[in-house]
């Protein structure tokens, strides 16, 4: 997928932490290859972070994802509106066991912290 995103409503921040590079390229490699990111043009190639970042945007017709594994537990944190959220956490549940964490919601924005694992 390109980075051609669109700035609304239906963009998602993911924010991992918690996981090594192979963790995040993990769930970062399930959700662009299934919504429009801009996570090929921060991919970090193989250096240590404490935070990954990236953004999607959900608006299109994703598919289904494949599960996969995970060396440990990954903490993602999503954000943005109710509708985008819910849809981009529909998809993880499908790729990996999640457990919620934290739920914050309002009226324009969501907020979301799950723990991921493999399932």
């Amino acid at each position: 997928m390109t980075a051609e995103m669109s700035e609304g409503e239906m963009e998602v921040s993911v924010e991992l932490s918690g996981c090594a590079c192979e963790d995040a390229e993990a769930v970062f490699g399930v959700l662009s290859g299934l919504f429009p990111s801009d996570w090929t043009e921060l991919q970090p190639e193989g250096r240590k972070a404490n935070v990954w970042l990236s953004r999607f945007d959900v608006s299109g017709d994703s598919g289904r994802p494949e599960a996969v594994t995970l060396g440990a537990q990954v903490t993602a944190e999503l954000q943005g509106s109710p509708q985008a959220v819910e849809r981009l956490h529909r998809v993880l549940l499908e790729a990996f066991g999640v457990v919620e964490v934290l739920e914050v919601a309002g009226d324009q924005e969501k907020q979301l912290r799950l723990r991921l694992e493999t399932r």
